[in-house]
């Protein structure tokens, strides 16, 4: 169903009806998203009470694929093939495993079936492969290995006659898109199987395929090859596996804007996990070389800021006076830990914890606190009788509290914060609360 749409100053605009009724559920909203490399971009939403929907898109929107987002708590989704027509999705969002229901959308009715024979193809090997590792006599690998001969034979057949006679276009860029390469024959050893697995991944997978960058395929494809091929037993290990899976993937991929929405994915993944080896990697040896129509200073700024308190990172200094004199963080020597406590004396939860750390750390030589009063011009007099209460401490003044260059630099936005250093000011730890703290010493 076409639906005119005449906008003041604009030529007049059609719409195709993407209708969308949930069989369980009560859910309100549904948001749609097209898909280009790595990005995601808002289309359109739609509110209802009774599960059924009726979405509006473009008609000149770019076909390919999208996603419908019906659950914003825990983002679970449905992608679907849009060619320019409307059409209606029928699912169950209780039972992710069964196929969604298509009217009047052959392409979509026809790709999920797709998906679900080769899924099932793979999940069948796949139990076999998990069976030939267990197994321990020879009679039992003979009947497993047979098997799954036998299986993959009817799986390669299946692939090569779709090959062959579907014709070219987006339904078939996109299933084989998602066919995972299998090994003819099981694999005994498990760590021949990873490394098999990983140097066939992208086999059926083209960087430069329109069809493929306008969908979600490419950047659950890349994650996957990335985080989750990628094991090791302790971090140095696991950080050098990660860098030669990125390289490994930036070498395949020429589009620069492609690379450009890759590259900020993975750092801004990476900078969750506050993974600084990682994201300078990708800053100093990818991002940075992009040609600058490819690079958002904005997204470099706040990334930046971001990780100047990631754990690992030297910690930022800080400035105060003693008397006539001046002292700085990075100057500090004799202590093995230092810990700074961002603190308002305006603020309830500080003064229930304060104490806490204050007792707490008032008999250990060798931890050093240095407690940073968030204050205001009106509250700088309560702050100042408080510091009373805590000699040992080390007290900063930053007036005007989130908007104070300090706070800044510490990505300060509550309080009590805290951080814990080492004795060369590397942010070790970066506790909760003062529990949190305790514990981290107790360990």
């Amino acid at each position: 169903m076409l639906t005119p749409l005449l906008v003041l100053g604009q030529e007049e605009q059609v719409f195709d009806t993407i209708q969308v009724k949930m069989n369980s559920g009560s859910f309100k909203r549904v948001i749609l998203y097209s898909a280009k490399g790595s990005q995601q971009k808002y289309v359109s939403y739609a509110d209802s009470d009774t599960n059924d929907f009726s979405l509006k898109i473009p008609k000149n929107s770019h076909k390919g694929m999208y996603r419908l987002l019906y659950d914003q708590k825990s983002m679970n989704y449905i992608d679907f093939l849009y060619t320019g027509k409307g059409f209606k999705v029928i699912f169950n969002p209780e039972k992710p495993e069964m196929i969604p229901e298509f009217v009047k959308s052959e392409i979509n009715s026809n790709y999920y079936k797709l998906l679900n024979t080769f899924g099932t193809f793979q999940v069948h090997l796949d139990s076999l492969q998990v069976a030939y590792f267990q197994a321990q006599d020879s009679i039992t690998l003979t009947q497993i290995e047979e098997k799954y001969i036998g299986t993959f034979s009817l799986f390669d057949d299946y692939l090569q006659n779709f090959d062959k006679t579907e014709p070219a276009g987006l339904l078939k860029d996109l299933v084989l898109a998602n066919v995972r390469v299998q090994p003819k024959m099981p694999i005994k050893n498990p760590t021949d199987y990873l490394p098999y697995i990983k140097s066939h991944y992208f086999d059926y997978i083209d960087f430069n395929n329109e069809h493929l960058i306008y969908s979600s395929i490419l950047v659950d494809k890349v994650m996957d090859y990335i985080f989750y091929l990628t094991v090791a037993q302790d971090v140095d290990t696991q950080n050098k596996l990660y860098k030669k899976s990125v390289l490994d993937v930036m070498q395949r991929v020429d589009n620069q804007s492609l690379k450009s929405g890759f590259i900020k994915s993975l750092i801004q993944s990476f900078a969750k996990d506050e993974n600084i080896s990682l994201t300078d990697y990708l800053f100093d040896e990818f991002y940075d070389k992009l040609p600058d129509e490819y690079r958002d200073k904005k997204f470099e700024t706040s990334l930046q800021q971001e990780l100047k308190t990631a754990i690992g990172r030297i910690a930022q200094d800080i400035v105060w006076k003693e008397g006539d004199k001046t002292i700085k963080l990075s100057e500090l020597e004799g202590y093995d830990y230092y810990i700074i406590v961002f603190w308002s004396s305006t603020c309830p939860h500080c003064l229930k914890e304060i104490p806490k750390l204050y007792e707490y750390g008032k008999d250990k030589e060798n931890i050093k606190v240095i407690a940073v009063g968030m204050e205001t011009e009106e509250s700088q007099n309560k702050w100042k009788s408080e510091t009373y209460y805590y000699p040992n401490f080390t007290h900063v003044l930053a007036l005007d509290k989130w908007e104070n260059p300090l706070a800044r630099s510490y990505n300060i936005y509550a309080t009590p914060t805290y951080f814990i250093l080492d004795k060369d000011k590397k942010i070790i730890n970066k506790p909760y609360e003062f529990k949190d703290l305790e514990e981290f010493f107790q360990k």
